[in-house]
């Protein structure tokens, strides 16, 4: 039973429990039956012959004391109520004889006897009362009184026979009967305390199954739940590491798509010949800072492959950190200097040294430094002190940037994690390189946190290595990598003589490149670093085309596209443009379309396309471009 469902065990229960109540009523029927029919028995049979006989047997005495009352007063009154008393205990006298056992016949013969005799002996005092004249009562009375009296007696012997014969009759009768009334009365009375000793006990077995029942539900229900919440928080996990994977992928293509895009027009620029030497030198300057930068992003993925698979390997001797941060700092001298940020360094000669590998935690101190530089604005401060607390050597690089905010603080340190996702970023990366820190640090023996009072309030990063006994060690260099170069077809660009081109993109080398190639097919080229930058140039200087990247920081490319098409055509509503995007995925495409872009081109955007893109566009608007 405890195998079977709820739903089965309480419907059981309560068909047990209607059976039960079925067979005690029918038990309590069967014995009020019994009941009824034995009382009904005695008050039909020697019952109804008992209230017969002491009906006569009132009504006899009645006649006797009328008969006594007649002779004794001499009055004809009473002698009407004698005649009736007599002929009414005749009637019924004769009524029970005639349905009276055969064995109580003689008893109400002899009151049908005595009741003749004495009516006759009263017919013949009344009569001789009539006849003699006889003025005193007493006299009257005496002379025939006695003859009555002894009928009298013998009439009320009669009578109080027969009913002493009845009632010695229903007594005998009535006992059967009593007996089995108690007969009857036992079985309902154990019939009733067995089905209620029975209905407490199927009711508390009930109760036990059920409620054994409905907690074995509860498990499996809370089970359910839980698997079920389980499976929601897996589902959940999943989706954020399916999206977090795809944002990864999506930032990790726009970051090796951006440097590509200026070393692929520069370098095509250089083999057209057509540069001078000062455009030269800048755009191999341009090349190598980004070839750098894509080895770095490349660098910064191999070594989370080889966190992942356990196979980052350190070689550690004793280092000075002074000199470690000094080499760091010295490699990002030109970037604070473009951005006129003041570089800081207390650097403690006395902290001692700590057993480390020279190149890894060069490459923290480039990341943290880095970081520091990219996110602070300019006219900021970049401050690393080095220092010795109790027995650890202590490396703290804090700034005055845009800070970090709470909800994002605990996630710094985590991969692929950004403050900002998606067209939207401000700042370039992959967001690898605080979770690299971090387990450098951490192979390391030390431990890195990050403070920060929230956005625009900076942020602070401390570093805590163990101290070893002091040693100098020779300084290394870092080591350089070797970049790989592809060939290049020949160029051979087209005209844009007298077309005016408008490049939007936050990435000065990129627009730069841009209008430097623009120029050199005889266009009149500028660039804007800003959608509100772009907006300004609209008011002043129509352009014939736009190129445009889509992610740039505050506002991207759809929302220049649609503040542009908002403008009259006579101030450039109409103009046709061109998207620049390192997202490739055909919803980005759909989006760039249906915002108001007549063409799209993938990062990095092959010279000669983009030339023959623009030329087309101009002679779909009816502006005459020679080739």
């Amino acid at each position: 039973m405890a195998e079977w469902s709820f739903q089965r065990k309480l419907i059981s229960g309560v068909l047990l429990v209607c059976i039960l109540a079925v067979l005690t009523s029918l038990a309590t029927l069967i014995s009020a039956r019994i009941l009824v029919g034995n009382m009904t028995r005695v008050s039909s049979g020697e019952g109804y012959d008992l209230a017969q006989a002491r009906a006569i047997q009132i009504a006899g005495n009645r006649t006797i004391a009328n008969a006594h009352a007649c002779l004794l007063t001499g009055g004809a009154k009473f002698a009407p109520a004698t005649h009736e008393g007599s002929r009414r205990v005749r009637e019924q006298a004769l009524a029970l004889l005639g349905h009276v056992a055969a064995e109580r016949k003689a008893g109400v013969a002899a009151v049908l006897e005595t009741e003749q005799q004495h009516h006759e002996a009263f017919e013949r005092a009344l009569a001789d009362l009539s006849a003699v004249r006889v003025s005193s009562v007493a006299l009257r009375a005496g002379a025939h009184l006695d003859s009555v009296l002894a009928l009298g007696v013998r009439f009320d012997q009669a009578l109080v026979e027969m009913v002493a014969d009845c009632e010695a009759a229903r007594g005998r009768s009535v006992l059967p009967a009593r007996r089995a009334v108690n007969r009857a009365q036992t079985v309902m009375v154990a019939v009733n305390i067995v089905t209620v000793a029975l209905l407490v006990m199927l009711c508390l077995v009930l109760v036990a199954v059920l409620n054994r029942s409905y907690q074995q539900q509860t498990v499996a229900r809370r089970a359910a739940e839980h698997g079920q919440s389980q499976a929601r928080e897996s589902l959940t996990v999943a989706e954020a590491a399916s999206q977090l994977k795809d944002e990864f992928l999506a930032t990790v293509s726009h970051e090796l798509r951006n440097p590509l895009a200026p070393i692929l027009t520069w370098t095509q620029l250089l083999r057209s010949g057509k540069l001078n030497a000062e455009k030269t030198s800048r755009a191999l300057e341009v090349i190598e800072r980004n070839v750098l930068s894509q080895a770095q992003l490349i660098d910064d993925l191999v070594d989370v492959s080889r966190v992942v698979s356990g196979k980052f390997r350190l070689d550690v001797r004793p280092i000075d950190l002074v000199g470690v941060i000094r080499a760091a700092a010295d490699a990002h001298g030109p970037a604070s200097e473009a951005k006129n940020i003041r570089m800081q360094f207390v650097l403690d000669d006395r902290a001692g040294m700590i057993s480390g590998d020279s190149e890894r935690l060069q490459q923290v101190m480039w990341n943290l430094i880095s970081n520091s530089i990219k996110f602070t604005p300019k006219g900021g401060r970049v401050q690393v002190v080095l220092q010795r607390v109790e027995s650890h050597v202590e490396v703290t690089v804090s700034d005055t940037g845009v800070g970090i905010s709470p909800d994002f603080l605990p996630h710094v340190f985590e991969p692929f994690r950004q403050g900002t996702v998606g067209p939207m970023r401000r700042h370039s990366g992959l967001g690898l390189g605080l979770s690299i820190v971090r387990h450098i640090v951490e192979l390391h023996g030390g431990e890195i946190t990050a403070e920060s009072a929230g956005t625009d309030q900076g942020s602070r990063f401390t570093l805590i290595f163990p101290q070893l006994a002091a040693a100098r060690v020779p300084k290394v260099a870092p080591k350089a990598h070797p970049v790989a170069r592809d060939t290049l077809a020949e160029p051979s660009f087209g005209q844009l003589v007298g077309m005016r081109v408008l490049v939007v993109d936050d990435e000065p080398n990129a627009s730069e490149a841009l209008v430097v190639l623009f120029e050199s097919c005889g266009a009149e080229a500028r660039s804007a670093s800003s959608v509100a930058e772009a907006m300004t140039m609209f008011a002043i200087w129509t352009p014939d085309v736009l190129v445009s990247d889509i992610a740039m920081p505050e506002e991207d490319g759809y929302a220049l596209i649609r503040r542009v098409r908002a403008l009259p055509d006579q101030q450039g509503g109409s103009t046709p443009a061109v998207a620049l995007t390192a997202h490739g995925k055909i919803e980005d495409r759909v989006t760039i379309l249906n915002a108001g872009f007549q063409m799209y081109l993938a990062k990095p955007a092959d010279p000669n396309e983009l030339v023959a893109v623009l030329a087309s566009l101009s002679r779909n608007r009816g502006f005459s471009a020679t080739s």
